[in-house]
């Protein structure tokens, strides 16, 4: 219809009265036109813009009539250049010098967008107030969901983790989608792509669609809780895929911004339901994902009944999309930092059981030379004494034979306890393997080492395990050595005691033994060289 036959159908009575201040009118093919009469009462011409609180419109055409001529008319909108328009602000705006007397002016609005005109009738300081407002809130909003994705897309590469990697495409597609919508994209990245333009909302509002997807089957592990829904998941993503490139051929925009929120709308109950399952089969984490999901499906709601006409227009409401996906993603967000909070404990309760023995609850081989090989170290710099002990139980594979495994299980147990109550904090303590011990005695001499063993020894000697054929009574055989200069590796020292030990085995057993170091023997003759057994 052209604007003479606006006029006309104006004239004939045909224009409903809009009583209700009604503004949104939902996704339609359908062209608006609307009648706004402006009287100026005083004496003088009075500047004021009509301002348009949405970025979503292809074509708002503005006819000024006076005494039934056509005295002005401006064309604006997402159809032409943003650099194209008189007033550049991100929102559409036009100024108009109203004469004194009344002033008709004819409207028409069309979009395939929702097409939504909350227009006020304003003047450039208030424009200029509520795009301050603006510029804070969408300030806040992209600033931290900058940091939420520098964060996660951190974490995705440090921890090659597929939920952060997918969480960082579903944060970044949310952002794009609202640069796109809010005018953002139009005013600073593309200002002369119409075709941009015209497609970047429902581009950004397919990935968002896939990328949440995906980032939902990641989170929920439903590999792991749900493996017949998570073996759909590359149908899904190709049929999304085929969907996406279906609807950009066919170039109808508003088909594809319905199927699309559509999608969006089904998604919610699907990712709820889906949580649902996964947490009655056990995975913890939904407890955050479900009101994550509806706080933020809350959010959009507000956006779209609103949109929609369904609700009364407010700007609160109308971005409770924002306000809900913020929300959302935060939430996520704390939900991905206790799952990598538990996968850190986990990994540390890993490390630590790794360096224990399971039956004694002493070091293991390993974390026994993690923890000697410094005072090793601090003891060779400083030139400080410091001896090693290794001790085996006499006749172990006999007890095992004789008494069962239960009972040579709970002999190591309580000569293990034997050790860990008479050793100082400043030794090193390990089950060095099957029925053998080993001490680091740091500052300790091999005379005071010699003397250590030989308490220890007799401790063991005294203890009587009870089991339910009576009572056992064990002993344990010792070989302490010291370090020497010539000593290179911590090694050597261990395989010096190991040859004590082994001179006290063949001694008789339950006894100490001390064996010089290989110099000292070398250096002698074999029958002179020292070998002590006390």
């Amino acid at each position: 219809m052209s604007f003479e036959e606006a006029l006309s159908r104006y004239r004939q009575g045909d224009f409903v009265p809009n009583h209700g201040g009604k503004v949104s009118f939902g996704f339609t093919r359908d062209v608006i036109w609307t009648s706004v009469l402006i009287n100026n009462a005083s004496n003088l011409p009075i500047k004021k813009f009509f301002y348009l609180d949405s970025a979503w419109l292809d074509s708002a055409n503005f006819y000024f009539v006076r005494q039934n001529k056509l005295v002005a008319n401006v064309f604006t909108g997402d159809t032409i250049p943003f650099s194209s328009r008189r007033s550049q602000t991100r929102m559409i705006s036009e100024a108009y010098e109203f004469k004194p007397g009344l002033t008709q002016v004819l409207i028409r609005f069309e979009s395939k967008d929702p097409l939504l005109i909350p227009l006020y009738l304003t003047t450039e300081k208030m424009i200029q107030r509520n795009l301050e407002i603006n510029n804070y809130f969408y300030g806040f909003l992209y600033g931290a969901f900058l940091m939420l994705l520098v964060y996660n897309i951190v974490l995705s590469v440090s921890l090659k983790d597929s939920r952060y990697i997918y969480y960082s495409l579903y944060l970044l597609s949310f952002l794009s989608l609202n640069v796109a919508y809010t005018g953002h994209g139009f005013k600073l990245f593309w200002p002369e792509a119409l075709f941009v333009q015209r497609w970047a909302m429902i581009f950004f509002l397919y990935c968002y669609i896939l990328f949440g997807i995906a980032f939902c089957f990641e989170f929920l592990k439903l590999k792991t809780y749900l493996p017949r829904v998570y073996r759909l998941n590359h149908l899904i993503y190709a049929s999304l895929i085929l969907l996406m490139l279906g609807v950009f051929i066919y170039g109808d925009q508003l088909l594809a911004v319905n199927i699309g929120v559509a999608l969006t709308s089904s998604l919610v109950v699907i990712f709820i339901s889906l949580g649902l399952l996964a947490l009655k089969n056990g995975h913890v984490m939904v407890k955050f994902f479900i009101p994550a999901v509806f706080l933020g499906a809350g959010g959009a709601a507000f956006s779209a009944a609103t949109t929609w006409g369904a609700i009364p227009y407010n700007t609160f409401l109308f971005h409770g999309i924002e306000i809900g996906m913020l929300i959302e993603m935060s939430i996520l967000a704390l939900a991905l930092a206790f799952n990598l909070k538990e996968v850190d404990k986990a990994r540390i309760t890993a490390e630590v059981i790794a360096q224990y023995d399971h039956l004694t609850g002493l070091y293991n081989r390993r974390a026994f030379t993690v923890n000697a090989t410094p005072l090793w170290e601090l003891g060779v710099r400083e030139q400080t004494p410091f001896s090693m002990i290794l001790l085996d139980i006499d006749w172990f594979k006999t007890i095992n034979d004789q008494y069962g495994h239960a009972v040579g299980d709970l002999a190591l147990k309580t000569i293990a306890n034997t050790l860990k109550q008479h050793t100082r904090k400043s030794d090193v303590l390990a089950r060095w393997g099957g029925e053998e011990f080993i001490l680091f005695l740091p500052n300790t001499s091999k005379l005071a080492a010699m003397q250590f063993a030989n308490d220890i020894r007799e401790k063991i000697a005294a203890i009587a395990v009870f089991h339910e054929g009576g009572v056992l009574s064990v002993t344990a055989s010792f070989g302490v050595a010291e370090y020497h200069c010539h000593m290179k590796k911590l090694e050597e020292l261990i395989k010096l005691a190991d040859k004590a030990l082994y001179q006290a085995k063949n001694s008789g057993r339950n006894i100490v033994c001390d064996i010089s170091a290989p110099d000292t023997l070398t250096s002698q003759p074999q029958d002179m060289a020292q070998q002590d057994a006390v």
